[in-house]
């Protein structure tokens, strides 16, 4: 659990970690909760830090002395685990009560899954505790006395799918300690999208298991990465440059090309439709100089000179 000014939201993350349930009966996995502190400066968030480190055994609390971003904090966490799974939650998401039984029991029934992730509820309001009760009991339900667990698909290597879309957040995913590694880990140069750039490596020679349920919430709010005050596939442009650069483009370069393309239309589109011409001209330029044989950036590019939403 990456950690910075997280304020009230942390406790919150912590208490869904901590409480998880098991299915059946069934035992949990051991469980260790290592939260990472990115340089935290808000004297909220620190004391609460103090707390948590103090409250339960199996949660360890480190500090890092400079700030490393979302990749570095989650790779610091990395690297002092234990377990040989790696499961992730920001500090202002949650997981619900039956995360961790339900992805443990595919992993149990399916010795060849290497990764694994459920879906995940967008959480634009504040949660009460009656909607999680609600939710964790509704998953309880659908499974009691019947064995008749959400549907598990399998995405068979599944690189060219992820050029399409993300199809998993990182909220939502277990993933072998061992695949992390080969992969190198979350790329510090990135500052968004470097969790899209791993599961990308993973795809190339992986396969990819989704659970059809959800099983977490991912927290949208003013102070979050994603939220609608940014474009949509913000810096997803370097992450994809970094692709096409590295071993894993050969054959499936195409495919990022397109998703390149689509990501500076977006970007364009985004700034012109709230009639800020100067970046959408900024950006059309980017296109422009990425890839000047696409009619679509030139196109753009007239759009935001002529000012035209």
């Amino acid at each position: 659990m990456p950690v910075f000014n997280s304020g009230d939201y942390l406790r919150e993350a912590v208490h869904s970690v901590l409480h998880q349930l098991p299915i059946d009966d069934r035992p949990l996995p051991s469980l260790e909760l290592i939260i990472v502190d990115d340089h935290s400066t808000d004297a909220r968030t620190v004391a609460m830090l103090a707390e948590i480190a103090g409250m339960d055994d199996r949660v360890r609390v480190i500090t890092n002395q400079r700030s490393k971003g979302a990749a570095g904090a989650r790779n610091t966490g990395i690297a002092q685990a234990s377990g040989a799974w790696i499961g992730f939650i920001d500090s202002d998401d949650i997981w619900l009560s039956y995360a961790l039984a339900l992805r443990w029991h595919y992993i149990e029934s399916n010795p060849g899954i290497r990764w694994i992730a459920g879906r995940f509820k967008l959480l634009r309001t504040e949660l009460t505790l009656a909607q999680y009760q609600a939710d964790c009991a509704r998953l309880a339900a659908d499974m009691a006395g019947t064995s008749q667990y959400p549907r598990l698909e399998h995405l068979p290597r599944p690189f060219l799918d992820f050029a399409k879309e993300c199809l998993i957040q990182t909220t939502a995913v277990l993933i072998q300690r061992d695949l992390i590694n080969e992969m190198g880990l979350f790329n510090e140069k990135l500052h968004r999208a470097e969790d899209y750039h791993l599961w990308f490596q993973c795809a190339v020679a992986n396969d990819l298991w989704r659970i059809d349920y959800e099983i977490s919430y991912y927290r949208i709010h003013a102070a979050s990465l994603t939220h609608g005050e940014t474009p949509r596939y913000l810096k997803e442009d370097l992450m994809i440059e970094m692709l096409l650069q590295g071993e894993l483009a050969g054959a499936h370069r195409a495919s990022l090309v397109r998703r390149l393309d689509m990501v500076m239309q977006d970007h364009c589109y985004f700034y012109r439709g709230r009639k800020q011409y100067g970046n959408a001209f900024g950006m059309a330029m980017k296109w422009v100089g990425k890839r000047p044989l696409q009619v679509g950036g030139w196109k753009e590019l007239l759009a935001a000179t002529l000012r035209r939403g």
